[in-house]
């Protein structure tokens, strides 16, 4: 009896297959950053969920390229919805910047 031995990937050849479909895909934009210390006035937020789900390549370049125009992909759906007449929470119509920039003094 013939048994499946998958065949097996190594992370260079990985990264070569997905860089292609990845490259204009934005970088995601990290909604909390721990700190030290707490905030002075803690805000109270909705409870974040990721969404995922396929397409294919030509609407995740379509997708893509609005979102770099949107500033990220999230803003980019929530400004779709809120456009089509949902009530869309301002937090993701315009969610907090969460990129760090380096450190300060450098």
């Amino acid at each position: 009896m013939n048994s499946f031995k998958p065949k097996r990937v190594s992370g260079a050849d990985l990264a070569a297959q997905l860089s292609d479909a990845t490259r204009n895909t934005p970088a995601a934009v990290v909604t909390h950053i721990r700190s030290e210390s707490p905030p002075a006035s803690p805000a109270v937020e909705a409870a974040n969920t990721q969404v995922n789900f396929k397409v294919t390549a030509a609407f995740a370049d379509l997708i893509a390229e609005e979102a770099a125009k949107a500033g990220s992909t999230r803003r980019f759906f929530a400004r779709l919805m809120r456009d089509a007449g949902y009530a869309v929470p301002e937090a993701d119509v315009n969610p907090p910047e969460g990129r760090r920039r380096g450190r300060k003094g450098e």
